[in-house]
């Protein structure tokens, strides 16, 4: 490498934010799962998608603050962010954090999901509880709420759809947040001119959450797939892989357009672009092929995850490589246990849901 010019001080520490956000921005696909859910809830499309809808994403999202919690340099003042919150300006402390409003969005949206969850598998649970014995029983009869008749899950269910159109706000901001951001970053020259980046992690978290379903979905069902789950949800993600593809294409073309000193600072980021838009085409391809061969889920949700993986490392490590002054690369050095720190959320938000589909009566679906 062969360095032009940058600041002393970025030699000793390129990378101020280390791969654990990685994990964190992936399991903001949580908030997305949520969205799902609350939609098909109340427009009544895809209802045997929401019981698995709602527990991936609550398992997801409420495992979200692990990732920046982990990431503090000091991880004993982690609570502070709650106890005193700085969302409104004061004289002696003006402006707002985002990063505060977020947490506080945070705790309002798990709230909401939680109470979500617990009217749409109310009389599930009643129904589970009839047929379970012991201890089982006993939590079932305690999530059925005393919603034992349809008449009853009829009101419960009106109950449920005011509380996804509330929800749907925290967790639209929340798709949002990751890329706002990095976008207000302005100490990077890439974040700082990649135009399109806030719609692009949005649609690609989307398209997260979206393989995570099919992948979850495929494996608890693989011997008896209900088409109608699996065919609407992949075309929705056929129609989201594609779209971050073009959206990838198009900020590509916005940089070559922009001036030569952007499209050669961001040179070293675009090979991996290729990689991620070709791996994403594959995806979009092989959903279509999933929906008259079943099978072929996994590869959709696998080939989608390389893509993803890629493409938030390039946003995310490979774009802190280069310095603040648009001059100069650094290798980067990454220390420490990290793929273990990276991997314990994401298993942490896996074990979360393994955990909710052992109390939800997941296989009691016809009632959502």
């Amino acid at each position: 490498m062969v360095v032009e010019y940058f600041y002393p001080n970025e030699a000793a520490q390129p990378l101020l934010w280390r791969p654990v956000l990685f994990a964190y921005t992936l399991l903001i696909s949580g908030a997305d799962l949520l969205i799902l859910a609350a939609v098909a809830h109340l427009s009544g499309v895809l209802r045997r998608a929401i019981p698995l809808l709602t527990t991936l994403g609550l398992a997801f999202f409420a495992i979200v603050l692990l990732g920046p919690l982990a990431d503090l340099g000091v991880p004993h003042r982690a609570p502070l962010i709650f106890l005193t919150p700085h969302v409104a300006p004061t004289a002696s402390v003006p402006g707002v954090s985002l990063i505060a409003l977020q947490s506080v969005l945070w705790v309002v949206g798990v709230v909401l999901a939680a109470v979500f969850a617990l009217l749409i598998f109310s009389y599930p649970s009643y129904i589970a509880s009839t047929t379970s014995a012991g201890i089982q029983r006993a939590i079932h009869r305690a999530l059925s709420l005393n919603v034992n008749s349809e008449e009853k899950y009829s009101s419960v269910l009106r109950a449920a759809k005011v509380v996804g159109a509330v929800m749907l706000f925290p967790m639209v901001m929340w798709g949002i947040y990751p890329a706002t951001l990095l976008v207000i970053q302005t100490w990077n020259p890439i974040w700082r001119n990649w135009t399109l980046l806030p719609v692009i992690y949005f649609v690609e978290t989307f398209c997260v959450a979206t393989a995570s379903f099919l992948l979850f979905y495929y494996a608890m069902n693989w011997r008896s797939v209900d088409r109608e789950v699996l065919e609407p949800m992949l075309r929705i993600h056929g129609a989201s892989s594609v779209s971050v593809a073009g959206l990838i294409g198009l900020q590509m073309a916005v940089w070559d357009m922009w001036s030569p000193s952007v499209s050669a600072m961001v040179s070293h980021i675009v090979p991996i672009l290729y990689l991620v838009i070709a791996l994403m085409l594959v995806s979009f391809a092989v959903s279509f092929v999933a929906v008259k061969f079943p099978a072929a889920t996994l590869a959709v949700s696998l080939v989608t995850f390389a893509g993803t993986f890629a493409n938030k490392w390039n946003i995310l490590i490979n774009a802190q490589t280069i310095s603040k002054t648009g001059l100069a690369y650094f290798e980067p050095h990454l220390h420490g246990p990290w793929v273990l720190e990276t991997a314990a959320p994401i298993a942490a938000g896996v074990l979360l849901f393994v955990v909710l589909s052992s109390i939800f009566p997941l296989e009691v679906r016809g009632s959502g």
